[in-house]
Formats: structure tokens, C-alpha cells, sequence
């Protein structure tokens, strides 16, 4: 991929996971080249790239749009997630540094100094998402695997939008959810893989979108 590629594909993805493109908005080519300084071919390439991770859709005769996820198929990356990351945390038991469980810890920090400030909604929201998705992308980091990191990114770094609309958990289970996190850190620490495993998909499947967290989960092996 040219350097203009790479540059267009990863302004246009950014804009879609900051909201700056909404769910269901049409693309045009013309106006993200002259955004981006990009010519138009490399606008095409990297909205082909994207359709391949799921973020936009192409139709016939109709454009680019930025593809809208129903609430079953958040839950089915939910479940995906847990498969690959608790893989990845188990590896990350054995293989992760000191320097990774620190990183851990500073992101849990930061999300226990959200839950102490008056913060709006909005503000808490994006501050918590942040924190939350660097959170999961060191575990996969400390996995010491790179194709693991590839297989999961574009399973955690789903549009803000999508989240908020989808799975946004409310302030009790962030608390809850940083428990977790401090949960698997402990794990982690004691280098001990299955439970760090077990810990990891549990904290994903219950932070699966709310619509769905009432309903009984798919038979599918998580282990």
C-alpha cells in the first residue's frame, strides 16, 4: 500500500471511530480526498481496505456508506473478542512484562479517576472509552503476538458512536467493569493463564450490548 493509501485509510478510519461520520452517512470520494490531501484513487483503496473490516459498506449504483451494526452483530464481536483476547491473555500470563502490568494498572487508575470527577456524560463516556479500549489493546500487546493483535484490533476499536448507542454501561458497571480489570491484572501477576483466560471472556460476555445481555448466549465453545 502507497504511503497516500496508508495516509488516507487511517484519516478515514479515524474519522469514522470519532463519530466524525455517522452510522449510515454516505461517503463521498471527492470531498474525503480534498480532507484528507489525498487523491481520489487513494481515498478508493482505503474505503475498500475498510468494507474488508465490516466499517463501511459499498452498494451498487448508490456509494460508500459507514456500515450500521445492529445490536446481534455487536454481540457476535462481543463473543468474538472473548475468544481471541482470552487466547491473548493467557499468552500474556506467560509472556507479559512488569512494564505491561504497570500500563494495566495506569489505565484502571484512570478510569477509577473518571468515576471521582463531576464529569457530563459525554465527557465520562469518551474519557472511559478511551481508557477501556487502550486497556485491551496492551493485553494484546503483552500476548507477545503479532497476528493476534492484527486479528483483534478492528474488534476493539469500534466506532464511538456504535458503542454509545449499543453497550454504553452506565456509571455502576464501569465501576464494576474496573473491578474486572483489576481482577485480571491480579491474574496476570500471578502468571497464571487459565484464570487470567477465564477472567477476560467473562468481563467481555458481560459487557456484551445491553439489548442482548438477557438473552442466553450462542452455542459456541469460548474456550
Amino acid at each position: 500500500m502507497s504511503r497516500a493509501s496508508s495516509l488516507a485509510y487511517d484519516s478515514v478510519r479515524q474519522f469514522i471511530l470519532d463519530g466524525r461520520f455517522l452510522p449510515g452517512e454516505r461517503l463521498v470520494e471527492e470531498d474525503l480526498a480534498q480532507r484528507v490531501g489525498v487523491s481520489r484513487t487513494s481515498i478508493r483503496d482505503s474505503l475498500r481496505r475498510l468494507a474488508g473490516e465490516g466499517l463501511v459498506r459499498t452498494e451498487a449504483n448508490r456509494g460508500t456508506f459507514v456500515a450500521e451494526m445492529s445490536s446481534a452483530e455487536i454481540d457476535e464481536i462481543f463473543q468474538l473478542r472473548a475468544v481471541l483476547e482470552g487466547h491473548a491473555t493467557a499468552l500474556a500470563a506467560l509472556n507479559g512484562k512488569e512494564e505491561h502490568w504497570g500500563q494495566l494498572e495506569q489505565k484502571a487508575d484512570e478510569i477509577d479517576a473518571l468515576l471521582d470527577q463531576d464529569l457530563d456524560p459525554k465527557a465520562f463516556f469518551l474519557g472511559f472509552q478511551s481508557s477501556n479500549t487502550a486497556f485491551h489493546a496492551i493485553l494484546l500487546q503483552a500476548s507477545g503476538s503479532v497476528r493476534l493483535q492484527s486479528l483483534a484490533k478492528s474488534l476493539i476499536e469500534l466506532p464511538l458512536v456504535t458503542m454509545k448507542q449499543h453497550n454504553w454501561p452506565g456509571e455502576v458497571k464501569v465501576r464494576r467493569s474496573n473491578e474486572q480489570h483489576r481482577e485480571i491484572i491480579a491474574a496476570l501477576r500471578a502468571r497464571d493463564p487459565l484464570l487470567a483466560r477465564l477472567q477476560v471472556q467473562s468481563h467481555i460476555i458481560h459487557a456484551r450490548p445491553k439489548a442482548m445481555t438477557e438473552q442466553p448466549l450462542a452455542p459456541v465453545a469460548l474456550l
